[in-house]
C-alpha cells in the first residue's frame, strides 16, 4: 500500500486592487455637463457632490468613480472620452452599477444608447436612469428605454431642425454673428475687428501673389520668417484661403457649410444643397474690391493654363513615386538638361532626400530593364505566374468564408421571415419587430459587403491576368530595343519608384520589380 502524501495547501489571496466585497455595490456615475446656458443643478461640481453623498448615505454602495464629458454634443457616443473611458473600466470588472440623471444624458442616438446598455449588460453591468425610472439590470425595461432614447434622439433632431431655421432667419435678414475670426480679424463683441499685424500679412500675400509668386513659394517665403496661421505653418492650401475668401473685402458668404438633419449630426461643404446668403460691407475690410477682383482673375487664368498643360502631359507624368516621402515626381528643365524630382522637395519650404533623376537615363535604364526581361522572360514572367497559380489554388481550397457566409445568410433571412410573420399575426409589437428586423438587416448588409470584398479582392488571380497581359504585349515587339519607346513603356509599366541608393525599380503591370542601378546607364 502505497504511503498517502500530505498535501500542502496554499490559499492565493486577491490582489487588493481586484479585491471585492460581494456585499458592496461597487457603483459610478455618468454626468454629460455643458457650459452653455444650462441650469446650476446640471454643473459637474453639483453633479458630483450629490452623487458622492448619495453613495456614501448607503453602507451599501462603494463609489468607484465619476465620469463626465463636457461642453460636447451627446448625439455620438465616438466623441465623449470619458464615456469611453468608463466603458473600458467596466470591461475589466471594476464597476457593477453606473447612476445616470436621464437617459438624455446618456446618449441621444437610440442606436448607440441600447448597443451600449446591451455592452454593458454582458459586463454584468447595470445602468439607472433616476428622471426615467429605468433600470437596465431589468430585461423587460431595454425595451423602455429604446423608446425613450428613440424620443430623445427625436427631441435632438427637432432642436437641430429649430437652430438651423433659426440661423437661416438670421442670414436672411443679414444679422448673422460669425463664430470665429479668419487670419487678419479678431472678433470683438461679436464683430469682425482688423488685426494690424496679421492685417499687413493678408496684404503681402496679395502683393506676392500678383508680382507672379506661386502658392507654394508664398508659403515657403512665410515660413522661413517663421510667420505662422493660427500656430501652424502656411501651405498652398492656407494660401489659398486668404486670397479667395471674401471676407478681406469686407463681405460674408454665409452658410458655406451645413449641418445634416439625420443622425449622427455631421458638418458637410455647402455645393448647392442648401442656400447661401452674401452680405456686402458686413465688416472692415483689408484688401480692397479691384485688388482682390484682379487676383481671383489670376487665378481662374492660371488653372486653366494648368489644365490645359495637363493635357501634354509627359509619359513619366504621375508615373515616378519617391521612396523617400511617397510624393510623386515633377518635370524640371535646368541648364537646358531635363530632370526629374521630387515635388515635395521645395513644397512650402519642405525637403526631400529623394535623388534627382535625369529623363535621359530613366530611358536609357528601361531600355536596359526591357532587353533583361526579355533575355530572361520564361525565368522571370513564366515562374512567376505558376508560383501566383499555385497560391491560389492552395488559397481556394483553403478558404471557407464564402460558403459560412452564405450559410449565415440564409438562416438571418429564415429569422426574418419568422419575425414578419410573428407581427402579422400580433404576436410581436412593431417596435419589437423594427428592432430585431434591424438588426438583422445590418447584419446581412455586413455579411454581404464582406462576401463582395472577397470575391473582388483575389490578388493572385489579379496579377496573373496583368502578367498574361504583359506576356501578349510582349509578343508584338522586338526582342531588343536600342531606343526608348513610349508604346513598349506604357504596355508593360506600373510605375517607377526612385531609391535612395541610386537606382530605380520598373514595376510592371502584375507586381514584378526590375531595378536598375544608375551607374550602369552612366557607363552604356
Amino acid at each position: 500500500m502505497n504511503e498517502q502524501i500530505k498535501k500542502d495547501i496554499k490559499i492565493i489571496r486577491p490582489k487588493s486592487e481586484y479585491a471585492t466585497n460581494s456585499n458592496i455595490l461597487r457603483v459610478a456615475a455618468y454626468c454629460r455637463v455643458s457650459t452653455d446656458s444650462e441650469d446650476q443643478a446640471s454643473s459637474f461640481i453639483n453633479q458630483i457632490s450629490y452623487y458622492t453623498d448619495f453613495i456614501r448615505s448607503s453602507d451599501k454602495m462603494e463609489l468607484v468613480d465619476i465620469y463626465a464629458d463636457e461642453g460636447i454634443t451627446g448625439t455620438s457616443i465616438n466623441k465623449r472620452d470619458e464615456f469611453k473611458r468608463m466603458m473600458r473600466d467596466c470591461e475589466l470588472g471594476k464597476i457593477d452599477r453606473i447612476y445616470v440623471k436621464s437617459i438624455q444624458r446618456f446618449a441621444r442616438n437610440s442606436l448607440e444608447c441600447l448597443e451600449a446598455v446591451r455592452k454593458l449588460k454582458s459586463y454584468g453591468v447595470g445602468v439607472y436612469f433616476e428622471n426615467d425610472r429605468v433600470n437596465t439590470s431589468n430585461m423587460n425595461s431595454e425595451m423602455i428605454l429604446y423608446i425613450k432614447s428613440a424620443f430623445a434622439q427625436n427631441e435632438a433632431t427637432l432642436h437641430s431642425k429649430r437652430m438651423a431655421a433659426s440661423y437661416r432667419m438670421k442670414m436672411e435678414s443679414g444679422s448673422f454673428i460669425t463664430c470665429s475670426a479668419p487670419y487678419g480679424y479678431s472678433l470683438i463683441e461679436n464683430e469682425l475687428e482688423i488685426e494690424p499685424y496679421e492685417a499687413d500679412i493678408v496684404k503681402r500675400i496679395f502683393e506676392m501673389y500678383l508680382s507672379g509668386k506661386g502658392f507654394n513659394t508664398i508659403a515657403s517665403i512665410l515660413n522661413k520668417e517663421g510667420i505662422q496661421t493660427k500656430g501652424k505653418r502656411w501651405t498652398n492650401a492656407t494660401v489659398i484661403y486668404v486670397l479667395t475668401n471674401e471676407k478681406y473685402i469686407g463681405d460674408s458668404m454665409l452658410q458655406k457649410t451645413f449641418t445634416t438633419n439625420a443622425l449622427p449630426f455631421s458638418k458637410k461643404t455647402n455645393r448647392g444643397e442648401r442656400d447661401k446668403y452674401y452680405v456686402q460691407n458686413s465688416h472692415p475690410a483689408i484688401i480692397d474690391r479691384d485688388t482682390f477682383n484682379t487676383v481671383q482673375k489670376r487665378i481662374v487664368e492660371r488653372k486653366n493654363n494648368k489644365m490645359q498643360s495637363r493635357e501634354k502631359q509627359h509619359i513619366f507624368s504621375g508615373m515616378i513615386e519617391c521612396s523617400e516621402c511617397g510624393w510623386h515626381y515633377k518635370r524640371k528643365i535646368q541648364n537646358g538638361v531635363v530632370y526629374w524630382v521630387c515635388s515635395q522637395s521645395g513644397y512650402a519650404g519642405f525637403v526631400c532626400d529623394g535623388s534627382n533623376l535625369r529623363e535621359n537615363d530613366i530611358k536609357s535604364a528601361f531600355i536596359i530593364a526591357y532587353n533583361r526581361l526579355r533575355e530572361n522572360e520564361h525565368e522571370i514572367i513564366d515562374a512567376t505566374i505558376s508560383q501566383l497559380c499555385k497560391a491560389r489554388e492552395k488559397m481556394i481550397s483553403n478558404n471557407s468564408d464564402i460558403g459560412q457566409i452564405d450559410a449565415e445568410i440564409a438562416r438571418l433571412c429564415e429569422q426574418n421571415a419568422i419575425y414578419i410573420k410573428f407581427k402579422n399575426q400580433g404576436i410581436m409589437d412593431e417596435v419589437s419587430f423594427r428592432e430585431y428586423s434591424t438588426e438583422i438587416q445590418d447584419r446581412l448588409t455586413t455579411l454581404r459587403s464582406r462576401r463582395m470584398k472577397l470575391l473582388s479582392s483575389d490578388t493572385e488571380y489579379n496579377c496573373i491576368d496583368e502578367l498574361n497581359n504583359v506576356k501578349d504585349n510582349l509578343n508584338e515587339f522586338p526582342k531588343t530595343i536600342l531606343a526608348f519607346d513610349d508604346k513598349i513603356f506604357e504596355a508593360i509599366v506600373k510605375k517607377i519608384i526612385a531609391k535612395n541608393d541610386h537606382s530605380i525599380d520598373f514595376v510592371l503591370k502584375g507586381g514584378i520589380r526590375l531595378n536598375i542601378k544608375m551607374n550602369e546607364v552612366m557607363t552604356k
